[in-house]
This record gives structure tokens, C-alpha cells and sequence, in this order.
């Protein structure tokens, strides 16, 4: 054999050798893939069994009930998918028609869109099934309220805390009904009540402040109005309310610190400005209406309009004070 045959034959064997070894990993996997293999085969069979185990679990339970239901549709309150809750009560309601808890919960979701009617009739299915359910009474309340029947809601807020005294709402609706009414110390009394049951509710001191406000006790009204800005102190409604009893008081620099707090600084000194308005200190309602421009042009229009007020205001105060202005 020659020295080219000898070196051909050797690099026909190498070709051989990798050709083998390349067709060897393609067609059969080693021992290490193999084995890889078999696990895999055995634990799709685990997966199937525990499956079918679930399956047959699964069988042997109970349908679930309207119990059930409203349960779910609790979960989606808590979640804050009021529409999936409103599904949920409404099958809880079809298994079972006197379920009264799954009734109010609707009549109360209903309520919160403005479906009156709606709500209504869910306060009445319950009444009809227990007549001394005292939250439907406290529900047909506040339908009444939404339509402005006030006398009628009255007697149903007062038949609901004579059910069950403890239903501070009640006393809250039945204080903004008072306040509406004009009847000031009365609103006041049913706030106090509803405090005591619910101490932690910064509404209940808001609205107390506003029963003082217009009662014109400005000081107790401070007071509610702090209480209410210690349990929500993001809540801007609160400091603008607080900046007017300030103002009333005289306090006018923590007065626009608090109107501050509620809005930007363009509103802070239009607000100041607007006491300043009504205690006809005319010339520095003047000077907050000016800088409530000067701070935002876009709030040109707002403030304008009571800055042309102030300056009518000045002008009349100054021919009452020339000589024959009075007469």
C-alpha cells in the first residue's frame, strides 16, 4: 500500500467513525437520555392520576348552594367588582328566593348606580319575608332620600334604630335630612348619636362640622372638622371646609394654609378671598382674587368674576362715605 492509500484509508476510517456517531445520537438516545425519558413518561402518568383523583373529589361534593353564592359574590365586593358580585347574589337569589342578606346586598348595590326602583323592590322581597328586618327599612330610607321624600324616609330611618338602634347610618341620614330642614341642633344630636356607634367614620365629624357651621358655632365646628381631618387626612373636601370656619374665626392665615391643603394655591386665595367676600372686607378680597390670577391665568374667569363683586363692593362703600352718600 502506498503512503497516499495508507493516508486515505486512515481518513475514510475517521469519516466513518464521526458519520457513525453522528447517526448513533440522532436515532437512539444514550443511557443518560433514555433514562431522562422514562422520568418523564412517569411523572406525565403522576400528573394524569392526580388529575383523575381531583376529578372524582371533585364528583363527590356538593353542588354549591345560595349560601355559596353570596359568598362569591362577598369575595367580589372585597375586590371591587361590583358587577361580578351582582351576578353572584343574583344566582344566590334564584336557589334561594328568601334569602334576605343576598336581597339587601343587591338592594344596595342597586342603590349605588341610582337604580331606585330597583333597590325598592329588593327592600320590599325582604320585608315581605321578615317584616322586622330592620337594614331594609334603613334601605327604603334611603330610597326615599334619593327621590326627595323626605317625610316618608324619616319614618323609615326611625322605624330601622327602633329595630335596632345600632344602625348608625340611619342616624346620619336622619341628620342630613335635619340639616336640610334648617333644623340645625337637630342634625347635631342625631351626628352625636351616630358617632358614639361609629367613632371612626371621618364623614360623621364632617358632617357634624357642617351642622355647627351653619348652627354658627364656629368653634365646635374647628373641633369636628379636625377630628374628621385626623381619621382622613388626604381628603381635601375637609380642609376646605375647615379654611371657611377659620376664616369665619378670623384666622386667616391658617385659614388659606387649610384652603392650601385642598386644592392648588390659584383656588387656596380665590377661596380666602370669597370670606374675605362675606365679612365685606372688600379690599383684601380683592387682593386674594388678584393673586389667584396672577398664580394661574386659566383661573382668570373664576376669580374675575368675584374680583368685579369686590370692586363694585369698594366703590359703593367709598360714595357711601362722601358727603350726601347716605341719603
Amino acid at each position: 500500500m502506498t503512503k497516499h492509500a495508507a493516508r486515505f484509508g486512515a481518513l475514510l476510517g475517521i469519516l466513518l467513525i464521526l458519520s457513525g456517531c453522528s447517526w448513533w445520537n440522532n436515532k437512539d438516545p444514550g443511557p443518560m437520555e433514555s433514562s431522562g425519558y422514562r422520568k418523564m413518561l412517569e411523572l406525565q402518568k403522576q400528573k394524569t392520576a392526580a388529575l383523575d383523583k381531583e376529578t372524582n373529589i371533585l364528583k363527590k361534593l356538593p353542588e354549591p348552594d345560595a349560601g355559596e353564592m353570596e359568598r362569591l359574590g362577598d369575595q367580589y365586593i372585597r375586590q371591587g367588582d361590583m358587577n361580578m358580585a351582582f351576578v353572584y347574589y343574583e344566582k344566590a337569589i334564584r336557589m334561594d328566593s328568601k334569602l334576605n342578606s343576598a336581597h339587601y346586598k343587591i338592594g344596595r348595590l342597586s342603590l349605588s348606580r341610582g337604580m331606585t326602583a330597583e333597590a325598592a323592590r329588593e327592600f320590599e322581597e325582604i320585608l315581605k319575608n321578615d317584616p322586622k328586618y330592620a337594614l331594609a327599612y334603613e334601605g327604603q330610607g334611603q330610597v326615599s332620600v334619593a327621590l326627595g321624600k323626605l317625610e316618608a324616609a324619616k319614618d323609615q330611618f326611625r322605624e330601622a334604630l327602633a329595630l335596632n338602634p345600632d344602625l348608625w347610618q340611619a342616624h346620619c341620614f336622619l341628620g342630613i335630612i335635619a340639616d336640610r330642614q334648617k333644623k340645625y341642633q337637630e342634625a347635631i344630636g342625631h351626628y352625636h348619636k351616630a358617632i358614639a356607634i361609629s367613632p371612626g367614620s371621618y364623614t360623621l365629624f364632617n358632617n357634624l362640622g357642617m351642622s355647627y357651621l351653619l348652627a354658627d358655632e364656629n368653634e365646635k365646628a374647628l373641633q369636628s372638622f379636625v377630628a374628621a381631618a385626623k381619621l382622613d387626612p388626604e381628603n381635601m373636601k375637609i380642609y376646605n371646609n375647615m379654611g371657611l370656619v377659620l376664616g369665619r374665626l378670623g384666622r386667616y392665615d391658617e385659614s388659606l394654609d387649610a384652603f392650601k391643603k385642598a386644592g392648588d394655591k390659584a383656588a387656596a386665595y380665590n377661596n380666602i378671598g370669597c370670606v374675605y367676600l362675606a365679612q365685606k372686607k372688600y379690599q383684601q378680597a380683592l387682593t386674594a382674587f388678584q393673586k389667584a390670577i396672577e398664580i394661574n391665568p386659566k383661573y382668570y374667569e373664576k376669580a374675575r368674576e368675584n374680583m368685579m363683586h369686590a370692586e363694585a363692593s369698594i366703590k359703593a362703600e367709598r360714595a357711601e362715605k362722601q358727603p350726601g352718600g347716605g341719603n
